[in-house]
């Protein structure tokens, strides 16, 4: 047929007998697709039209319709011949290049009569309304999540290429045009062809990038996947810019460019196979049947090879949709797997740090974990500090072999951790058979009524001595406990270099309190604390301690008044202490204003009452040594110390 606007007339007849049942129901005519211009008769009556007188020889109106479906009143049809005949006016030729594929039928038996039930029925599309929800809901949530997790780009190329594929797939049904098209009077479909066109031809550039990125992600520059994606997008923007004339020669093109990245896409899977790349032979089985009924579909639409026509790429490709989503799962699980991995390897040199550097230190720095600590972060703060030593422990480890005296340290070091944990201290040091805590006035583990850096201090001083002597009468090993604690300001601080890094705590609390520790001893004592400590207290009376000297000890010019905490002595011990506190408080006072005589009288009388306590002792020692003397002009009463 030559160029230029031409009209063409198709009849056809059939008969009907008597007891045909389209002479009896509601019967309809039923119209896959049709276009430009076109009347419909039936037995010479008009039963639809979509008729637009041209204008210089040009339609004015480009309009296709699909999925047609005309209702067929009563009394159309007749018993014997039936006459249906359909007029159509259209560009033969629309351009030099390509024929009108919208002028006439699309595709060859193109309609039927039937009941108007049995082509309801048939027409559904339930089952591509379907597909394209799915296919959108797997684009929009594919792109979504690569927007919160952007490491793998491949999740949004395969949302993009889904949601391509659900645009594409619901303008391709008949049920867009039956809710917006197929009325008489209705819009040009121009925009709607555009549209199923442009949603089509990034499709597969999309999913050439998608499939890179899932095997190769960053090796290699694949020149030929970004040649075809440059070609693609010069079609896309053709297809809205040209000519509506043009659009089918455009589609042509692309048709052709189709094909050729379908093979390559053949041969890209098969090179990942030969790389035994994950998954490749799923996803090539994927697209081997997909690729196959897509050329077939693509095939079919440029020569209408087929007497009849139905998507079967429809099917094939929800498959193919499903092995991607099966490819990304195994792909998220394995990955999952991996980051649980890591977090767990993570979480066990997070606890192993944990072990070194007590969590509590971390926040008195307001670091928010590990690996914002830097050299240098430093914070002052106002802390009771308390040394414990296994004293003894050298005369016990001789008995051991090397082996069993690690098991004896981590008994005791475990359980005294513990204790200090439960009264919202926390471990800075083990020091061979000593160990250094901190406790902070301010924290999250300390119990709201006995809220003070001092009292859980001393309360995991008293805790630790029962334990010690609860465990030394069950293993018949004769370890003991001196304990010193002070309070007062101190930096808490990080030192070291890029290669390993340490805490530490420094200032005149820490030093003091380590010298009192060591003073435990020379009182045979078994916990010391400082007034700075003992005047913090919050319930002096429930404290069972008495003073026991005021001392400067060595390299420091302010005296430290010393009280002995013997709440955790044996009974016998602990009441004649707490009885005898009077008198030796009388006693210690008389000393410091060197009334010798009447001092010694005192701690004589209270050495008769108890030779083995060590402080009476040692006051008794000292008072007779200077027993007569006259004091000193510049006597205080403070011991001072010459040596650590």
């Amino acid at each position: 047929m030559d160029s230029g606007l031409h009209q063409v007339e198709i009849k056809t007849e059939f008969n009907l007998d008597k007891a045909d049942d389209l002479l009896k129901i509601p019967a309809g005519l039923y119209i896959s697709d049709i276009g430009e211009n076109w009347k419909i008769f039936l037995n010479g009556i008009l039963v639809r039209e979509e008729w637009y007188e041209p204008t210089d020889g040009q339609l004015t109106k480009n309009r296709s319709v699909k999925g047609l479906i005309i209702p067929l009143h009563h009394g159309i049809l007749k018993q014997g011949r039936n006459d249906l005949k359909i007029r159509f006016m259209g560009m033969a030729d629309s351009n030099p290049i390509k024929a009108n594929d919208h002028f006439g039928f699309y595709h060859p038996k193109n309609f039927r009569i039937s009941s108007l039930e049995e082509i309801y029925n048939s027409s559904s599309e339930y089952f591509d309304i379907f597909l394209f929800g799915i296919y959108f809901i797997f684009g929009f949530y594919h792109v979504l999540f690569f927007v919160t997790r952007k490491q793998d780009i491949y999740y949004l190329y395969f949302g993009l290429f889904s949601l391509f594929s659900s645009v594409y797939f619901y303008f391709t049904t008949f049920h867009i045009y039956n809710k917006f098209i197929n009325f008489p009077g209705g819009p040009d479909t121009e925009f709607f062809f555009r549209g199923e066109i442009s949603a089509l031809i990034p499709m597969v550039p999309i999913f050439m990038l998608f499939a890179k990125d899932f095997f190769y992600q960053k090796e290699g520059k694949f020149w030929i996947i970004h040649t075809f994606c440059a070609l693609s997008g010069v079609l896309f923007l053709a297809n809205w810019v040209l000519p509506y004339k043009y659009v089918l020669p455009n589609l042509t093109a692309f048709q052709i460019l189709l094909f050729l990245m379908l093979l390559y896409v053949i041969f890209f899977s098969a090179n990942a196979i030969r790389l035994k790349k994950p998954d490749s032979v799923k996803l090539a089985v994927g697209i081997g049947v997909c690729g196959l009924f897509g050329l077939w579909d693509t095939i079919d639409a440029m020569t209408k090879i087929a007497g009849f026509h139905y998507p079967f790429f429809k099917i094939s490709f929800s498959v193919f949709i499903l092995v991607i989503i099966s490819l990304l799962v195994s792909r998220y699980v394995s990955l999952y797997k991996q980051s649980q991995a890591l977090n767990l390897e993570i979480a066990k040199q997070r606890d192993a740090f944990y072990r070194f550097v007590p969590s509590e230190f971390i926040s008195i720095l307001d670091r928010e974990s590990p690996v914002e600590i830097k050299i240098g972060d430093s914070k002052e703060k106002t802390m009771s500090v308390f040394f414990a030593d296994l004293r003894g422990y050298t005369s016990v480890s001789e008995k051991l072999s090397p082996d069993e005296n690690i098991k004896y340290l981590n008994k005791y070091f475990s359980a005294f951790e513990d204790i200090i944990f439960k009264n919202a201290g926390f471990v800075d040091k083990y020091i061979g058979d000593a160990i250094m805590a901190l406790f902070s006035d301010h924290s999250d583990r300390a119990d709201k009524d006995n809220f003070n850096s001092a009292d859980n201090a001393l309360q995991s001083a008293i805790d630790m001595v029962r334990y010690v002597e609860s465990l030394n009468d069950g293993i018949g090993i004769g370890a003991d406990l001196g304990i010193g604690v002070n309070t007062g300001p101190l930096i808490l601080g990080t030192v070291g270099s890029e290669r390993r890094i340490d805490t530490t705590v420094v200032g005149d609390t820490v030093n003091l309190s380590s010298r009192v520790q060591s003073l435990s001893g020379f009182y045979k004592t078994k916990i010391l604390v400082t007034h700075h400590t003992f005047l913090r207290l919050n319930l002096l009376s429930d404290v069972m301690a008495r003073e026991i000297d005021t001392v400067i000890v060595k390299g420091k010019t302010q005296p430290v008044i010393l009280y002995e905490v013997f709440q955790a002595d044996e009974p016998e011990s602990l009441d004649w202490k707490e009885g005898s506190k009077m008198k030796l408080n009388e006693g210690i006072a008389l000393y410091k204003a060197g009334q010798f005589k009447n001092a010694f009288s005192i701690f004589k009388e209270l050495y008769k009452e108890k030779p083995t306590d060590n402080i009476v002792k040692l006051y008794a020692k000292r008072t007779k040594m200077i027993l007569g003397q006259a004091p000193p002009g510049d006597w205080d009463g403070i011991f001072r110390l010459h040596r650590k």
